[in-house]
């Protein structure tokens, strides 16, 4: 096979390794150690990557390159939520000349990956793409969540947190489509503790005393929330968390929830799963795709319907092994084998 190329982000934005890019450029180098890995272009029209990967195609961002760059040309568009969703993420004068550069710019790829089929019928619908161009690849949870052992940790020596025997967890972002401030008032209604990680749930950011004022239109919804849970003890935040203690708060949360209005994928309900613990879901195609139905569903709209179901989880045992169980044995479909075989089947 010719060697393959792949654009790495995290070389020169080091946030970007600790969002979901991050995340996916790590499944990539794991499963993959043979290709190249790379944080400049160098190709010319008189020499030509055999194969190029960019791994995180943003309609939002400068397009990586206007040019063909190499003989087959792959862009993996992870989801197309900013475009869906154009009021809650308004782009502005320079987003949408990138978007619309970025439209050019994707005529030179010869594939498109997506995450799931939701996104693929997204990517039809708003790109107006050719179907026999678009791929399915599922992605896979990286070498870290897969081998280690359920162990019965103390989280407040090891993390340094005051957390109760019981809580919910949420892993994530803070953006429109997440959905925080239902959650807020869901987590507010059933009475119980949540612990959310993340990079914006920084309690440098977060705290009251050292709040930032969020005033950029994409941060509405996150600020909404904070005024929500304003000096709300239940709420707790950590911020970015590596591996080793995500998988402890995993490993001992009683719920994992993910409220969003809408997804790429839904990495958090494969994380969880794979100690299974057991998650509350919105009805929305991609969560129902992911999770083939192994979880609690809920109304994203509708607060007392994610307090119920959230309720339905914490305080019903055998409703918790029950469906921890099964989110383990279907975190089992997203192997690194398939992830690693599919990939190879496409190249």
């Amino acid at each position: 096979m010719n060697k393959i190329y792949v654009f790495d982000p995290t070389a020169s934005d080091k946030l970007s390794g600790v969002r979901g890019v991050g995340r996916y450029l790590q499944i990539l180098k794991e499963n993959f150690p043979e290709w190249s890995f790379i944080d400049t272009l160098y190709a010319t029209r008189s020499t030509l990557y055999p194969i190029f990967i960019n791994p995180f195609f943003n309609f939002l961002q400068r397009p990586l390159t206007m040019k063909r760059v190499a003989q087959n040309q792959i862009a993996v568009i992870h989801d197309l939520i900013p475009l869906k969703y154009p009021s809650h993420f308004p782009a502005g004068i320079r987003g949408n000349i990138n978007i619309y550069l970025n439209r050019l710019a994707l005529k030179n790829y010869d594939l498109v990956v997506t995450d799931s089929q939701a996104s693929r019928k997204d990517i039809i619908d708003i790109l107006r793409l050719p179907e026999e161009k678009i791929k399915v690849i599922y992605p896979c949870l990286p070498k870290s969540f897969l081998k280690l052992k359920i162990q019965n940790l103390d989280l407040n020596k090891n993390l340094k947190l005051k957390i109760s025997n019981s809580f919910c967890l949420y892993v994530g972002d803070a953006t429109w489509n997440k959905n925080l401030v239902n959650l807020a008032k869901a987590i507010k209604i059933i009475n119980v503790t949540c612990v959310f990680v993340g990079k914006v749930f920084d309690p440098r950011y977060t705290s009251h005393d050292t709040r930032y004022t969020f005033n950029h239109p994409w941060q509405k919804e996150f600020k909404d929330f904070l005024n929500e849970v304003q000096d709300d003890k239940r709420f707790i935040f950590t911020g970015f968390l590596p591996d080793s203690d995500l998988i402890k708060l995993y490993q001992q949360a009683t719920l994992n929830i993910l409220p969003s209005r809408d997804e790429g994928f839904g990495f958090s309900y494969l994380e969880a799963g794979q100690f299974s613990t057991p998650s509350v879901l919105t009805d929305i195609p991609v969560l129902k795709e992911i999770s083939a139905g192994n979880a609690l569903f809920t109304d994203p709209k509708n607060p007392h319907d994610i307090a119920d179901k959230i309720g339905e989880i914490y305080f019903d045992k055998d409703v918790r092994n029950t469906l921890g169980n099964k989110a383990f044995e279907r975190s089992k479909f997203f192997s690194p084998g398939k992830f690693r075989k599919e990939f190879l089947r496409l190249l």
